[in-house]
């Protein structure tokens, strides 16, 4: 070896040394009502966890799962309901699942009583597709059950997540919605009407661990510090059994 060669491949190993180390990103496919908490969750596990970073992708809790089961790169799912994760595990994709937090349904609009004003009236309805969103199936389970999907189906207007139907209220192309109410925490000035938990199926979010690096975020959720997080931002905690 010649001398420079010497001299520089001394001082590529010096650059390898005190250069800072890289940070694990750890890549988290994440329903679209969390789009806000998983930001101050992810600042407080970077904070807990020096070296690792979360890079989130929030989209409705199908279109994710349809990612992962095509490839798309993923360590960690959060899907608001327990049906997707079962398609994914089903198809051997993921390790194991656990329940991190719950929510609940809620009528929204820009007029006071919602709910009633919605049934009664004749504008627009927005809400999740039913058939790939959960926010949208848990409005549908609701809307059989106190039997006003048929007279109000033809209202509907679909988005392809939560926040999408949330948004069209909130700048009034429709003005009645159903979403999460974490949701409509986010807007003092809307009306809202709380659906009765009875009427759909419990709403979880359920955390399914894809590779090694999703696991340790995946216990994070369940610490008291990320519990606290999401109680913040209105989210209620999961089911006494788990």
């Amino acid at each position: 070896m010649t001398f420079r060669r010497f001299k520089s491949a001394l001082f590529a190993a010096v650059l390898t040394m005190v250069s800072p180390a890289r940070a694990e990103s750890v890549r988290v496919l994440v329903a679209a009502s969390m789009s806000e908490v998983i930001g101050t969750l992810a600042n407080d596990y970077a904070t807990r966890s020096p070296g690792s970073e979360i890079q989130a992708v929030h989209a409705g809790s199908g279109v994710l799962a349809r990612q992962i089961q095509q490839g798309v790169p993923a360590d960690l799912y959060i899907s608001a309901n327990t049906a997707w994760v079962t398609w994914l595990t089903d198809q051997d994709l993921g390790t194991q699942s656990r329940t991190i937090a719950s929510n609940a349904l809620v009528w929204i609009g820009t007029e006071p009583n919602p709910a009633l004003t919605a049934r009664t009236g004749s504008g627009r309805i927005a809400l999740a597709d039913p058939d790939a969103v959960p926010a949208g199936q848990y409005a549908r389970q609701s809307l059989v059950h106190s039997g006003d999907w048929s007279d109000l189906e033809g209202r509907l207007i679909l988005a392809t997540n939560v926040r999408d139907a949330l948004g069209w209220v909130v700048r009034g192309h429709a003005p009645h919605g159903i979403v999460y109410a974490t949701d409509a925490i986010e807007y003092p000035d809307l009306q809202v009407d709380r659906i009765d938990s009875r009427s759909h199926d419990p709403i979880t979010y359920e955390a399914l661990v894809l590779t090694p690096r999703g696991a340790d975020f995946a216990e994070y959720l369940l610490s008291d510090a990320a519990q606290e997080i999401l109680s913040s931002y209105g989210f209620l905690p999961p089911p006494a059994s788990e």
